[in-house]
């Protein structure tokens, strides 16, 4: 830690706010630091999973960042970060359930006569969908998957390959099969 850095730790929040609102890094790393374990497990104890939640802090984050020069944080910033790490969890749960009830429409149309994906679209529609939804993932990801299902290669090998950590890597396959599986289940119950 730079000089620099540790000269920062006597600033309060507010100042820190302000500072940030100026495009200062230090100062947004600063508050970072003070504030990211704390919400992660606030997070971590509402939704009962360790990624959702860090991925919920970085989100939370990033948009104090992305809107530094707009931003009007009052006062008490532990108060708006904890909403905001509140407002951001109920989205989450809104959009699962969302998720679920497209999911269990879906179930239920193939519980009343349609026995597999066979019967509702032929192979071929069925591997342009799956490649259709391939193509729409992030980069990255994208990335990922195939050269996990494709490359037939392990999450270390991919890590090694990309330059990323092999939790990186594990977490985007897993991800992009999640969204996958959702996108591919929601278009071919559209589609009929």
């Amino acid at each position: 830690m730079s000089l620099d850095e540790r000269s920062y730790r006597g600033f309060s929040d507010t100042d820190l706010i302000k500072m940030i609102g100026s495009g200062d890094h230090t100062a947004f790393s600063e508050l970072f630091r003070r504030y990211k374990e704390p919400l992660y497990f606030h997070a971590k104890r509402m939704l009962g999973d360790q990624d959702e939640a860090r991925d919920i802090v970085q989100d939370v984050f990033t948009a104090i960042w992305s809107k530094r020069e707009i931003l009007v944080i009052p006062a008490a910033v532990d108060n708006y970060l904890y909403g905001s790490i509140r407002n951001k969890i109920l989205d989450y749960i809104a959009h699962q359930k969302v998720i679920i009830k497209y999911a269990d429409s879906f179930d239920r149309l193939l519980e009343t006569g349609i026995s597999s994906t066979d019967d509702l679209v032929s192979e071929k529609e069925l591997a342009r969908i799956i490649q259709t939804e391939i193509s729409r993932l992030p980069e990255k990801m994208r990335e990922v998957f195939e050269l996990s299902r494709n490359g037939e290669l392990s999450y270390k090998e991919i890590a090694e390959k990309l330059h990323l950590s092999e939790h990186t890597v594990k977490k985007q396959a897993q991800r992009a099969i999640k969204i996958l599986r959702l996108k591919i289940k929601l278009t071919i119950f559209f589609f009929f």
